[in-house]
């Protein structure tokens, strides 16, 4: 069954969403849409150096984001659960560069100091199908 549910949840991804995206610091939750890309079967986020969120993670790496759905006018959501890790690998710094144009339109290079690329790395989902009242949860 929780392959079944798995397939449904990761049928809802596009190569990119909008999601709402809540870091911590060391008491203090934030909440912001980010964009979520969803590429090789993980979700990545490409954000700045010197943004607030990136100064959070770099104190506490714990995240979620909330992805709202729709179905015939019903609303449902998916939340992942997880930590993010900091990617180094130049190789795959630039992959993303050369995939994604509004990556590109901020940093060139997979050198450039300001960019940062993060994977998020998601332990549970939790799944509200649309209509229904009671979600699912799911480790992973």
């Amino acid at each position: 069954m929780t392959n079944n549910i798995k397939q449904e949840i990761w049928s809802h991804f596009k190569e990119m969403q909008t999601v709402f995206f809540a870091t911590c610091d060391i008491e203090h939750p934030y909440v912001r849409p980010v964009l979520l890309l969803y590429v090789n079967d993980k979700f990545w986020v490409a954000t700045g150096t010197e943004d607030a969120k990136t100064h959070q993670l770099k104190i506490n790496p714990n995240i979620e984001f909330c992805y709202f759905i729709e179905k015939d006018s019903e609303h449902g959501y998916i939340r992942g659960a997880g930590k993010v890790e900091f990617i180094q690998d130049l190789h795959i710094r630039k992959e993303f560069i050369d995939k994604f144009a509004y990556i590109r339109h901020y940093w060139q290079e997979q050198e450039d100091p300001g960019y940062t690329l993060l994977e998020l790395k998601i332990k549970s989902m939790e799944y509200l199908r649309p209509s229904e009242e009671t979600a699912t949860t799911i480790q992973l």
